[in-house]
């Protein structure tokens, strides 16, 4: 249970600091640090998965998870560090100043969306285990069919509004850093994580259907 929440809240805070828009400075640098010692706790919950990690089973399935783990820890790292050289209230004293911290803010903007992205992947790898413990957790075990349905439409619903959302917020552009400080159709905190979090779902659900169908493949 304890780690169903930290997810959870993993992904709330992931969210409101992605909405600099509406937090501003001060609360978006407490927040990512926040965030910061909350992944270091949520990979101290999973140590089990590197200490195993040269002796588990190899697949197509581990080495896709490896591959995307790897690229997430990489954006996490580039994000934090481009944090700290452009921070004004947690650690001034280490940033940058002057016209030259453009090329940071690119930066830090980039690796933050291209984090956020693979969170959604990430979530999607370990989706089925999620879910499982979700249903548990809520009864939805005992409408088994009912339940699949309402997954289907839920899911579709998802990928529809999660590809809108991403084209809308021009994402693509903020992956490629042309807008430093981001151009967003959202007007509101409330369509703001609308917006993101049926853009972090539509990745989720298509690496989860993606997955499935490799699993399906390669057990035939």
């Amino acid at each position: 249970m304890k780690r169903n929440l930290l997810n959870l809240l993993l992904v709330v805070l992931f969210l409101a600091v992605m909405n600099y828009p509406f937090t501003g400075n001060r609360p978006h640098e407490v927040l990512g640090m926040v965030l910061f010692f909350f992944i270091l706790w949520h990979n101290g919950l999973n140590i089990h998965g590197y200490q195993t990690f040269f002796t588990g089973r190899r697949n197509i399935y581990w080495i896709l998870l490896t591959i995307v783990n790897f690229l997430l820890v990489i954006a996490f790292l580039l994000s934090m560090v481009s944090g700290i050289l452009i921070s004004q209230l947690v650690m001034p004293s280490m940033a940058l100043h002057g016209t030259n911290t453009l090329w940071v803010h690119s930066l830090h903007q980039g690796s933050s969306y291209a984090c956020f992205l693979l969170l959604g992947i990430h979530l999607g790898f370990h989706w089925e285990m999620i879910w499982v413990r979700l249903s548990r957790r809520l009864g939805l075990e005992l409408y088994p069919q009912f339940t699949q349905y309402m997954g289907y439409i839920l899911a579709f619903i998802l990928v529809i509004y999660g590809m809108e959302a991403s084209f809308a917020n021009h994402i693509g552009d903020m992956l490629l850093m042309k807008h430093v400080f981001g151009i967003l159709r959202v007007a509101s905190p409330e369509q703001f994580f609308i917006d993101f979090l049926g853009i972090l779902g539509c990745y989720t659900v298509v690496t989860h259907y993606g997955i499935c169908f490799l699993k399906s493949i390669q057990y035939k």
